[in-house]
């Protein structure tokens, strides 16, 4: 019996995708977008004069990425600092460097994230990460709740070129190299 349970959930999980902290989730929707605006080149990445935020996720996690916009919405009320905003929802696979986006918000992946992270670098915006350990594979930035909230910041994937943030913050976050 026991052995038909773990089954059980094992596979629950598996075709529900990952399991996501939903603490976690709530504090980077809250965090996430207010560190878009400390980025001083922001008003070069506005998409029809609107801060468009996107959201990839895997297909099983759709849910999810409704979740997480959903709590944006709620804490922003369509207007992020004078900002208006757009939430796009993204699948991995429909993913292409013709996106038009001011940054991107990435949820667990085993096999996507490089590619989310190269098209970032590229368009020179911010990606934030779900999991401080996708910070490996190129994303930028991600938070965790330790014994507080902690921001990590991948230096190496600092294009500093194309993201300039206030040095006020550069002074909170920890950084941290793809090792």
């Amino acid at each position: 019996m026991t052995k038909i349970v773990i089954t059980f959930f094992i596979f629950i999980s598996f075709v529900h995708g990952y399991t996501y902290n939903e603490v976690l989730l709530k504090a980077q929707a809250s965090i996430f977008p207010k560190i878009l605006l400390l980025d001083k080149k922001l008003k070069n990445k506005l998409v029809d004069g609107k801060v468009v935020y996107t959201i990839v996720y895997e297909q099983n996690d759709y849910l999810t990425a409704k979740e997480v916009a959903k709590y944006i919405n709620t804490e922003f009320a369509n207007s992020l600092d004078g900002f208006t905003y757009k939430i796009n929802l993204v699948e991995f696979s429909e993913l292409s460097p013709h996106i038009r986006t001011s940054a991107f918000y990435v949820l667990n992946s085993e096999d996507h994230i490089q590619n989310v992270a190269k098209i970032a670098k590229q368009m020179g915006v911010i990606s934030f990460a779900y999991d401080v350990s996708n910070l490996k594979n190129g994303l930028l930035l991600s938070l965790m709740l330790e014994k507080s909230t902690v921001l990590y910041l991948n230096k190496n994937n600092l294009y500093t070129h194309n993201i300039d943030f206030v040095n006020v913050f550069l002074q909170m976050v920890r950084f941290i190299d793809e090792s």
